[in-house]
């Protein structure tokens, strides 16, 4: 299972090359310009179009956690940076033992993915976004993801995959910033849920508990 959402960069792209061959054709059409014209025509916009495909790509993946970007965030709606790697503890509230916990957030301005390690298992994210307070000025990141129990700990009373969803709190003027909030799962026999606190650790994503 994964997310279904509108793929933004493949319509711009659409939208764009279908705008040129209508503009081609009307000009072609009326007899408002030759051939050979519309061909020169629509190389000088080349040299717009791919610059600011360019500019797109550099802002989607790299410039928006800027901080030139990010003193856009409000009237831009530009999400707050969390990729990396985030380590800290998850707390079942069945009072068993305090497990160690990691998240990796895989971030663009576009997408967020979250992957998450435990000693038990793993999961992945199949719908992830933010949430914000009404004058945006706090986030949560709220996200649906299946899980996997380790093969090595699963008995007859526990399904191999199940799903829960995970709101976490960003407090990101503290020093790491920290990551607190609450999960639940739908896993049989018994459904659990419970605490989970994390500080961020670094860009590099490991892909494992350690």
């Amino acid at each position: 299972m994964k997310s279904y959402k509108l793929n933004i960069k493949v319509l711009i792209a659409a939208v764009g090359i279908f705008s040129l061959i209508i503009f081609s054709f009307v000009l072609v059409i009326f007899h408002i310009a030759k051939m050979q014209t519309v061909a020169d025509i629509l190389l000088e916009y080349a040299y717009i179009i791919a610059p600011t495909s360019l500019l797109w790509v550099l802002s989607d993946n790299y410039l928006w956690h800027t901080k030139l970007f990010q003193a856009m965030r409000r009237p831009l709606n530009i999400p707050p940076d969390i990729k990396g790697r985030w380590e800290g503890t998850l707390e079942n509230a069945d009072g068993s033992d305090i497990q160690k916990f990691v998240i990796e957030v895989r971030q663009t301005l576009t997408t967020l993915h979250v992957h998450s390690y435990s000693s038990i298992g793993h999961s992945e994210s199949i719908l992830s976004e933010f949430a914000s307070t009404h004058n945006e000025d706090s986030f949560t990141m709220c996200y649906l993801w299946h899980g996997k129990i380790n093969t090595s700990i699963k008995d007859i009373h526990q399904t191999e995959r199940f799903y829960g969803y995970t709101m976490l709190h960003l407090h990101e003027h503290e020093s790491p910033k920290i990551l607190k909030g609450s999960y639940f799962t739908n896993r049989l026999s018994s459904q659990t849920r419970g605490g989970i606190q994390l500080i961020w650790v670094s860009k590099k994503l490991k892909r494992k508990l350690e």
